[in-house]
């Protein structure tokens, strides 16, 4: 039986499944009422051009690994190596810092703590459970991508309701004010706030590897894109205001945020805050579903055009990414289980792993951006059912202003700015960073080897790019200006 195909509301509906994530809402909140300034800015800075540059890329290459692609046809194939690696360390902790949250929400609807090992036979069921429905083809599953985005949304609105109304009968925390809405430049976590609202409007390009699972990817990509985006800006920023009436914004905490302001607002253990922590976890598990098959399927072909491990490209008789996916498992597996020696250390695994997910999630958007230009460049010809409107000064700007707030964001995310006791605890995550980016180039130096070898070994030519005949993995090199001495 053929796979279902998305229709333009599933594909919606994925969209703001990948992109908003109920757990990000704590975070944000955090920031205070000053975040409607930072999510309204972004929106026009960052989310904006993201999504135009994707609804382009996406409509004009559809070839199923998205952004991979896109950064390997105009950039090369190292910057591709890395595109893909980046991409999967990203999803892996991210899948690991997830399934942390889960024995910790599921111990504050019983009202009691679990054994450790209870906790990690939930954790691992979580995580391999992921794994077998990520196997799935999407058109199969995207009920379930559905129901995770409609589960978010009402959940946002019941908790913003549920903060305004506390806010107005108990006080709120922070007046709602429009000087309270504006940012403090003096302060030192701004550019901090800049990493977290970017971070939270990631993920529109997993749509664009769905292409062969919808019935009309490029009519429906762009407005879903656009329509999905403005509704997420509108949901984050009323849930957010919402939480941040009732929880002083100091006083949240990052990891179960959600759970504490409904716990304060209607009480532990109360209804409403049962159906929240119960919502909480389905909405992980839909979260993880849906973006899944994008990674599998940039570290799939990847793998199959010698870019990685060979694991990477194992799928099975129906041709789904098997080996992909198990990887996702055994490593986000291995991290949680790593837990109780880096807690030892001082080390919380939800905030590693979550620290590692931010930092590579933003550096593997960076090539993206380049990447559109590029291909405008030497690809003028090829048909753009979607085009970036405005011209070249527009389109650059559309590019380089994300790079350099992605950048930026990296920049603070993980290097220690000063001397203080804030600044220097992030030093644990700069060796992190520089230890997964030194394996990348290590795993891409074997893998171009092993492939190089194994080509030679069979008398086969290994994959190119797909743009033409003749384009080859390098860069086009200009031509070599002529001599004085040269003859005509």
């Amino acid at each position: 039986m053929a796979a279902r195909k998305l229709r333009f509301r599933d594909v919606i509906l994925s969209i703001i499944c990948v992109v908003f994530t109920i757990e990000a809402c704590a975070p944000a909140a955090a920031i205070g009422n000053s975040a409607v300034f930072w999510w309204l800015f972004l929106l026009v800075t960052f989310l904006m051009p993201y999504g135009f540059v994707v609804a382009e890329l996406g409509t004009t290459y559809a070839e199923g690994a998205g952004v991979y692609e896109w950064v390997r046809d105009a950039m090369g194939r190292r910057w591709a190596t890395r595109e893909a690696w980046y991409y999967w360390v990203n999803y892996f902790t991210w899948l690991a810092s997830i399934t942390v949250l889960f024995p910790t929400t599921i111990n504050g609807i019983l009202g009691f703590e679990m054994p450790l090992w209870v906790e990690i036979l939930i954790e691992m069921a979580f995580i391999w459970f992921v794994v077998w429905t990520s196997m799935q083809e999407v058109g199969d599953i995207s009920w379930i991508m559905n129901s995770g985005a409609i589960l978010n949304v009402v959940m946002a609105v019941g908790i913003g309701c549920l903060g305004i109304w506390y806010g107005s009968t108990h006080g709120f925390a922070e007046p709602l004010t429009p000087q309270s809405m504006m940012p403090d430049l003096t302060d030192g976590n701004a550019l901090t706030y800049l990493s977290i609202i970017i971070y939270n409007y990631m993920g529109c390009e997993v749509i664009a590897t769905f292409v062969d699972s919808m019935d009309n990817p490029e009519k429906d990509m762009p407005k879903a894109i656009i329509g999905g985006g403005l509704t997420i800006v509108a949901v984050y920023l009323f849930v957010s205001l919402g939480i941040s009436t009732a929880v002083p914004h100091d006083q949240i905490n990052l990891d179960s945020g959600i759970a504490d302001a409904v716990a304060i607002m209607a009480g532990e253990r109360s209804l409403p805050f049962m159906l929240v922590s119960v919502g909480f976890l389905l909405s992980l598990f839909a979260n993880m579903i849906s973006w899944s098959h994008g990674v599998s399927s940039v570290t799939n072909q990847a793998a199959k055009e010698g870019n990685l491990p060979r694991i990477y490209a194992k799928e099975d008789a129906k041709g789904r990414h098997v080996g992909s996916c198990v990887m996702n498992g055994i490593c986000a597996s291995a991290l949680v289980l790593a837990k109780p020696l880096l807690e030892s250390v001082g080390v919380g695994v939800f905030s590693i792993a979550l620290s590692l997910d931010i930092v590579f999630t933003l550096a593997a958007y960076v090539p993206m951006f380049p990447a559109f230009l590029k291909l405008r460049e030497i690809d003028p010809d090829r048909k753009r059912p979607f085009r970036v409107p405005g011209g070249r000064v527009m389109t650059s700007l559309f590019c380089w202003v994300p790079v350099v707030e992605l950048v930026v964001s990296i920049v603070v995310a993980c290097i220690p700015l000063n001397g203080s006791a804030d600044e220097l605890s992030k030093i644990p995550l700069l060796i992190g960073v520089v230890i997964v980016i030194v394996l990348g180039e290590v795993i891409r130096h074997v893998s171009y080897g092993r492939a190089t070898t194994r080509a030679e070994i069979l008398g086969i030519e290994l994959p190119k790019a797909k743009m033409g005949p003749d384009v080859d993995w390098r860069r086009p090199r200009r031509p070599r200006r002529p001599k004085s001495g040269d003859k005509n």
